[in-house]
């Protein structure tokens, strides 16, 4: 089964991207053009990416970049921290009012994509198969609904209980932009 991510992304009209690293995005023409097709769209309104700071090194940086990508050396991780700040900054310099970027030395606890009809979470382990190739929760949701809730603070007590398990994954978004430092 296929999460079908690059048509999720070129129909939304609100993204947040919760993950260590986008170096996959970067390679991958179908997502690359999904996302700018998005981004083009006169009605969509932002893009919200919070990544890992690799240059912080923060104390856990050495297990979770194994991780990420295990028997992946330091200077291979580190290129593919390169790949995915040039996509990054390269799509936020064609799209600067649309497209915000974040650095967290917060641990990511689990990668998360909210587009408009979904919130869709990954998991990262201890693995060779490295997180895309893995399981991916997705919850069908009004997800913008979710984000301006999060956004406003408001509790998740009205919501029927998948929601509100989605509204968990974008609080934990919105908790990782908190404690970020913007670079777009």
């Amino acid at each position: 089964m296929t999460v079908g991510l690059p048509g999720r992304v070129a129909r939304s009209d609100r993204l947040f991207f919760h993950a260590a690293v986008y170096s996959n995005f970067a390679r991958d023409r179908a997502m690359a053009d999904a996302l700018e097709a998005a981004l083009c769209r006169p009605e969509f309104e932002r893009l919200d990416v919070v990544s890992l700071d690799p240059v912080a090194r923060p104390p856990y940086w050495d297990e979770f970049r194994q991780v990420l990508r295990q028997d992946m050396t330091a200077s291979a991780m580190q290129r593919e921290f390169s790949v995915s700040a040039s996509y990054l900054d390269a799509l936020a310099s064609r799209h600067p009012h649309k497209v915000r970027l974040f650095v967290t030395t917060a641990l990511p606890l689990v990668p998360v994509l909210v587009v408009s009809d979904a919130v869709i979470a990954g998991h990262y382990a201890h693995s060779p198969v490295a997180a895309p190739l893995g399981l991916w929760l997705v919850i069908p949701t009004d997800a913008g609904r979710l984000l301006e809730l999060a956004e406003e603070g408001s509790r998740a007590d009205a919501l029927e209980a998948v929601d509100a398990g989605a509204y968990r994954l974008v609080c934990d978004c919105l908790a990782a932009r908190a404690v970020s430092r913007r670079l777009a």
